[in-house]
């Protein structure tokens, strides 16, 4: 690994191919150390000014998610949604950029891939909310099987003690129903814990059994979530979960977001000297074009169903 003057350190990855060796058994797979310094320290600018924030008169209000705590009747902070335009400054749209995550949507899903989704996780210093252990996605409906995968960004360390995530290992080939498991809790079989340090990034099926626990101690622990997807198995399964159809808008808007995204990070000061992705439109796709530098680009393509899609 070579420094110099002009451009930034490139952390040494493992090979793509084991990576997503490992992604394929067990449903989840690390990449140790992706996010640098410099890189970090910018998100944890962003991010902890759309976590100090709050929730309170934000619009939408459906995007920053809160629930009281039963327990103690706490009001507590937990998730943004659809959060690129809620930073002030672009640093979480220039992290949708990353050549090495998009080299591996492409080798994962193929040229029409897209970054169909995104949020901002957080467990709140000395009093983090529980995420009950589920599936992203309805695992027994035979209409997911196309992948479907987040890219989990992690800001902070995540250890036991403020509440790391828990998954377990291969159940994404089990298309079990989400009422098995969440019946099943933190007792699901194999759960296992698996703490990552701040910088790095953790790939994980949707269809995966996972959950953390609440944390009462330590400080703010945030991960941005990138969900990807294909664009054809969304047109195949009629949306970005069955039954939620796109709209030519949420298309256009979603391509042209990641193609912003990867124009910005060209610009960004910490990660001088990088190979930028060398996207291409797919096929099908070329009228949407590329947009100027000075084009606006819609920072939130929702299409309106529920709070997550």
């Amino acid at each position: 690994m070579t420094t110099t003057a002009t451009a930034a350190a490139v952390p040494t990855q493992r090979p793509i191919e084991e990576i997503v060796a490992d992604f394929h058994r067990d449903g989840y797979a690390l990449i140790p150390g992706l996010i640098g310094q410099e890189e970090l320290e910018a998100l944890h600018t962003d991010t902890g000014e759309v976590v100090s924030g709050g929730w309170e008169g934000k619009e939408p209000a459906s995007d920053y998610m809160h629930d009281v705590l039963k327990d103690t009747g706490e009001d507590v902070f937990h998730r943004v949604q659809y959060v690129f335009p809620k930073a002030r400054r672009n640093s979480l749209v220039v992290l949708l950029g990353h050549p090495f995550i998009l080299r591996l949507a492409h080798h994962l899903l193929g040229d029409d891939f897209v970054c169909a989704a995104e949020a901002l996780v957080f467990k709140m210093a000395g009093n983090g909310r529980e995420v009950p252990v589920h599936a992203d996605c309805e695992p027994s409906d035979p209409r997911l099987s196309p992948l479907i995968f987040n890219v989990d960004y992690y800001l902070d360390d995540a250890t036991l003690e403020n509440g790391c995530l828990w998954a377990a290992p291969g159940t994404h080939r089990l298309n079990l129903s989400q009422q098995q498991i969440v019946s099943a809790g933190f007792d699901y079989p194999g759960l296992a814990p698996v703490p990552l340090k701040a910088g790095d990034v953790l790939l994980h099926n949707v269809r995966v059994v996972h959950g953390s626990h609440r944390s009462r101690g330590g400080a703010l622990r945030r991960t941005l979530y990138y969900e990807f997807q294909s664009m054809g198995a969304m047109r195949q399964q009629n949306g970005p979960r069955p039954g939620f159809p796109m709209t030519d808008a949420f298309v256009r808007d979603r391509f042209r977001l990641l193609m912003r995204a990867i124009d910005e990070r060209k610009k960004a000061p910490y990660v001088r000297g990088e190979t930028p992705f060398p996207y291409r439109l797919p096929t099908g796709y070329e009228h949407i074009g590329w947009p100027a530098p000075d084009e606006p680009v819609n920072l939130r393509p929702a299409l309106g169903y529920n709070k997550y899609i």
